[in-house]
């Protein structure tokens, strides 16, 4: 926060009372305070003033309050926003944050409370980071890419409600640390968190195994069984990829879901549970809907709140960080010795691959280095051939030579690659690409030209190597 105080703080409110006591509260809190009681004054102060922190209220006469957002963002991106409702629900505030709000408040509260989360604030920017190896409350969550800063922001706002969450994103994201995280953060937390993948099981099975089955139900039912739902009473039900879920269960499901009872496979009595859903998808559940796969009302019941987890190609700037939070947790601990350390072109090989199976695929090819790397470095040559060598990628993007080729071959495979990932990754914009790679945009456009390097071809096309050889193509 600004150093002449603890920090600039604009309070947006059309209620003069509110503002002049948050004004009062948080001056004595050491905090300098503006005020203004609508948007368009607050945009004036906001121009006008070196601002840390805006607290607006969303629900203001002739406001549009996540509008008011948009344009404090546009103004000032780096300015934290703390939104106030008396009046919406808990969805509204997680579009706030979406839309770039830091957290949200409900009133009535104690300016104590909006003090916690000044602080937090406070915390955050000397962090530089919102993640995991700074706060353990996410568990082994880890990324400081803006889309995981928001992913973070959203997990903490839907933690403390009973809303049912549904956790989309590609296999290997992580969606069950997600769910741990949503979990531990919860007022359930001092009971039961019950996982339950639903994929390629029997309809029967499945019904079985979520609900509960009676004895002589069928063929092998020795004795009453209780299902998931009835352990996860009291506590959180996380279902993993419950895209898979056949139309025969999805029905009981539903009632499960809508008034928290059953009854077990085979029996007439109406189990009731106190359970709270997560589920999770690899899957966009809306087009299971429109092909007849899945069921419309069930799924607007599980998808009151999405949270997206993005793939980890979309986030180049964490892969080192990642790295080394897997070399730190797969390191051996019965050596004296400090665990290896990746080297610049061994990182730089990592950042440059696609990760079809993401941080999982991350995670095994780090405890597979781990296992061949006897010294301090991990180079080159201790990645797994998918990672290091030539072939073309998935997205037609080329690999790296061996590192028993020349060292010009070597550089100019290296410049290559990473420039069509820095271009891949801007959608083909020269200026961001550059400064992904941190070298000026002239430098950029010659080496485009060295290789041959369309921008608006970079993520279609391989170009051809210096040395004439004519490119590879790959399907898509």
């Amino acid at each position: 926060m600004n150093s002449r105080k603890k920090g600039v703080i604009l309070v947006v409110d059309d209620e003069p009372l509110k503002r002049i006591t948050l004004q009062i509260d948080l001056t004595d809190a050491g905090y300098e305070v503006l005020e203004a009681s609508e948007a368009r004054t607050g945009l004036q102060r906001l121009e006008a003033n070196p601002v840390d922190v805006v607290v607006t209220d969303l629900k203001m006469p002739g406001s549009d309050g996540l509008t008011f957002l948009e344009q404090i963002k546009a103004k000032r991106p780096d300015t934290f926003v703390i939104v106030m409702t008396a009046f919406g629900t808990v969805e509204t505030a997680v579009a706030a944050i979406k839309r770039g709000a830091y957290d949200y408040i409900t009133k009535p509260f104690t300016t104590d409370v909006l003090i916690e989360k000044l602080e937090r604030i406070a915390h955050y920017n000397r962090d530089d980071a919102l993640s995991a190896d700074t706060d353990d409350a996410l568990g082994p969550l880890v990324g400081r890419c803006e889309a995981m800063r928001n992913l973070f922001r959203e997990i903490r706002t839907v933690a403390e409600t009973e809303r049912t969450v549904l956790i989309s994103g590609e296999s290997g994201t992580g969606k069950e640390l997600v769910a741990e995280s949503i979990h531990r953060l919860s007022p359930r937390v001092d009971k039961a968190l019950v996982r339950f993948a639903c994929a390629a099981l029997q309809p029967t099975v499945l019904e079985s195994e979520l609900f509960g089955h009676e004895k002589g139900a069928f063929t092998g039912a020795i004795r009453r069984k209780a299902g998931r739902f009835e352990l996860a009473d009291g506590g959180t039900m996380f279902l993993d990829e419950v895209d898979d879920i056949p139309p025969e269960v999805q029905v009981k499901l539903l009632r499960a879901v809508e008034q928290q009872e059953f009854e077990r496979v085979g029996g007439e009595d109406v189990i009731r549970v106190d359970v709270r859903l997560i589920c999770a998808t690899k899957k966009n559940l809306r087009e299971l809907v429109d092909a007849g796969n899945f069921r419309e009302d069930l799924y607007y019941r599980l998808d009151v709140i999405n949270l997206v987890l993005p793939p980890l190609r979309d986030r180049g700037d964490d892969i080192p960080l990642l790295a080394r939070h897997f070399i730190a947790k797969h390191a051996p601990t019965d050596v004296d010795a400090d665990p290896p350390t990746l080297t610049p072109h061994a990182m730089d090989m990592l950042v440059a691959h696609d990760w079809p199976g993401n941080v999982r695929e991350l995670e095994h090819v780090i405890e597979r280095v781990l296992t061949f790397c006897e010294g301090d470095d991990i180079l080159p040559e201790h990645l797994p051939p998918l990672i290091g060598n030539s072939h073309a990628s998935g997205d037609g993007s080329p690999r790296f030579t061996s590192p028993l080729a020349g060292l010009t071959e070597t550089v100019a495979d290296l410049e290559r690659t990473m420039i069509q990932s820095a271009l891949r990754r801007a959608n083909g914009n020269q200026v961001r690409a550059a400064e992904i790679l941190r070298i000026p945009r002239t430098t950029l456009r010659d080496k485009m030209s060295k290789y041959r390097i369309a921008a608006q071809e970079a993520s279609s096309t391989v170009a051809p190597s210096p040395s004439g050889e004519k490119p590879s193509t790959a399907e898509h």
